[in-house]
C-alpha cells in the first residue's frame, strides 16, 4: 500500500456547489428537524430540551474565576427567570439576582452563569449556600454548598 498525498497539505479546496447541496441533505437526513430548523416554533424547542430535564430538578453549582465566584446552573426552563442567590448559612444574603435561562448548545433545559462578584477562592469549610429558583416551575435547586469571604474584627 502506498500513502496518498495531497497537492498542497494547507491549501483549502472550494467546496462546489453538489457537495454543499450533497452535505445539507446529509445533515437534514442525520439530524431530525435540522433541515427546518427555522420553521421550528420555539416553544417547541424549549419541549424538547426541558424533556431531557424531566427526572432531574435545577441545579445550582459555583466556581471562582479571576479571583470572582461564579454561579452556574442548568435544568430551568428556557427563556424564563432564574432567581440565584448566596447565603450565609445563618441567612444572611450575599448576592441576589434575577436572570433569564438560556439555551445551551450541549446541556439540557435553561442553562443560567452569573458573576457574584463575591471574592473567591476562599479558605476555610463551606459557610454558605448558592440556590436557583425556576419562576416558571417553582422549583427550586438544592442548595449548593460554597465557602463565602466574610470580614472579621480584629478589635
Amino acid at each position: 500500500m502506498g500513502i496518498l498525498a495531497l497537492s498542497h497539505p494547507r491549501r483549502r479546496r472550494p467546496a462546489t456547489a453538489a457537495a454543499a447541496t450533497f452535505m445539507a441533505a446529509a445533515i437534514g437526513l442525520a439530524v431530525p428537524g435540522a433541515a427546518s430548523a427555522h420553521a421550528t416554533p420555539a416553544g417547541a424547542h424549549t419541549l424538547v430540551s426541558a424533556a431531557n430535564c424531566a427526572p432531574t430538578p435545577p441545579w445550582v453549582s459555583t466556581y471562582a474565576f479571576d479571583g470572582d465566584l461564579k454561579l452556574q446552573g442548568g435544568c430551568f426552563t428556557i427563556g424564563g427567570r432564574v432567581y440565584v442567590m448566596v447565603k450565609l448559612n445563618n441567612g444572611t444574603l450575599y448576592f441576589k439576582r434575577w436572570v433569564t435561562a438560556r439555551d445551551h448548545p450541549f446541556l439540557a433545559g435553561g442553562w443560567v452563569n452569573v458573576n457574584t462578584r463575591l471574592h473567591a477562592p476562599c479558605a476555610g469549610a463551606s459557610n454558605g449556600y448558592a440556590r436557583g429558583y425556576d419562576q416558571t416551575t417553582g422549583k427550586w435547586s438544592a442548595r449548593f454548598p460554597v465557602t463565602i469571604c466574610t470580614p472579621f474584627d480584629n478589635g
